[in-house]
């Protein structure tokens, strides 16, 4: 295909997409025990705490099979810890879709909601008047904090917190109303992808905590920041029918590129080589830094390359959040908006 791409948001909502690349992860897949029986229970949880708007709401959610992601990432998590993960993964992907993703660039609801679930991880209570998911994201951080040991919990609170302040970052690229630039729109994905947090939960899922000393090794740093350029990436090629059709935020690094004067072809081979050379780097550095690992370390990357592999089988062999079967219904929640 070599239809260029116009740097206008409505313009490729039409456009034909070449057929997304696949990338070789080689180590085996995991998968923890009992995955059905966690997904059935993230759903019941859901529904308890008013994460659904209606039916149609709760389909999308039992689609994306949000609980085999938790446990084809943590493969070898304690069944408690596991299970909140899988609720946390729900929330978030349920809260970034209502106020960051699939709605207008911004609303009235925009930065109380984002401030709300700052307020939860820094106050731990519920506000006067809990917005929406409020009282599921205190449940999740309460249950988290008893399952983590206090370090590792902020280090997930870190996370969450430049997921939120960042979120403004975000939509302040969309307001521009132009694309921005590619390093521009790197930079904002690193944190906006919600991926760092989820590293923060591997060594604990593991039971090997990692001590801090070792975490902020250069080495340490540099295959997260792999890993998390690799999933969020991969997540540009694999999401773009849905994205290039959300009324308010659909740059990634696919339409980044292609608004360049370049075709949607040549913007999906960029995108999949990048992706490859930071695999390719990633498998590198993790052969060195192991070599003179202790336990802790070792359990580490291994839970880094579980997740790698778990989210790849995840959006093959699981969930239907970015089909194009769906991708024009999925990708704008503005219906739902009046129901929060």
């Amino acid at each position: 295909m070599n239809t260029p791409l116009s740097p206008v948001a409505d313009t490729p909502a039409s456009l034909a997409l070449p057929s997304h690349p696949r990338f070789d992860i080689p180590w085996p897949s995991a998968c923890a025990p009992k995955a059905e029986q966690i997904e059935s229970a993230m759903l019941d949880w859901a529904q308890a705490h008013g994460l659904f708007l209606n039916e149609e709401h709760r389909r999308r959610t039992v689609r994306a099979r949000f609980a085999w992601l938790a446990a084809r990432c943590y493969p070898h998590a304690e069944r408690r810890l596991l299970q909140a993960i899988a609720d946390y993964i729900a929330c978030f992907f349920l809260i970034d879709d209502l106020f960051v993703d699939r709605v207008d660039r911004i609303s009235a609801s925009t930065v109380p909601q984002l401030t709300a679930m700052l307020d939860v991880m820094d106050l731990h209570c519920l506000s006067e008047k809990p917005v929406y998911g409020e009282t599921a994201w205190l449940d999740v951080c309460e249950r988290l904090r008893q399952l983590l040991p206090a370090e590792h919990f902020e280090r997930f609170a870190h996370g969450m917190r430049l997921w939120a302040t960042v979120a403004g970052l975000q939509i302040l690229n969309h307001l521009n109303g132009q694309p921005p630039a590619m390093q521009t729109y790197i930079t904002v994905r690193r944190y906006m992808g919600g991926v760092y947090p989820t590293l923060d939960l591997i060594d604990p899922a593991n039971a090997a905590p990692l001590p801090a000393a070792v975490l902020s090794r250069p080495e340490v740093q540099q295959l997260r920041l792999q890993v998390n350029n690799i999933v969020c990436w991969s997540n540009d090629t694999h999401s773009v029918d849905v994205e290039m059709k959300q009324p308010g935020q659909f740059w990634n690094m696919v339409t980044v590129y292609a608004a360049q004067e370049r075709s949607l072809q040549h913007a999906f081979d960029y995108a999949a080589a990048r992706i490859r050379t930071e695999i390719d780097q990633f498998l590198v550095l993790a052969a060195a830094t192991e070599q003179n690992a202790d336990h802790c370390l070792h359990t580490y990357i291994a839970g880094l390359k579980d997740w790698l592999r778990g989210y790849f089988d995840w959006l093959e062999h699981d969930t239907q959040r970015y089909s194009p079967q769906f991708a024009e219904k999925d990708a704008d929640d503005r219906a739902f908006a009046h129901l929060v």
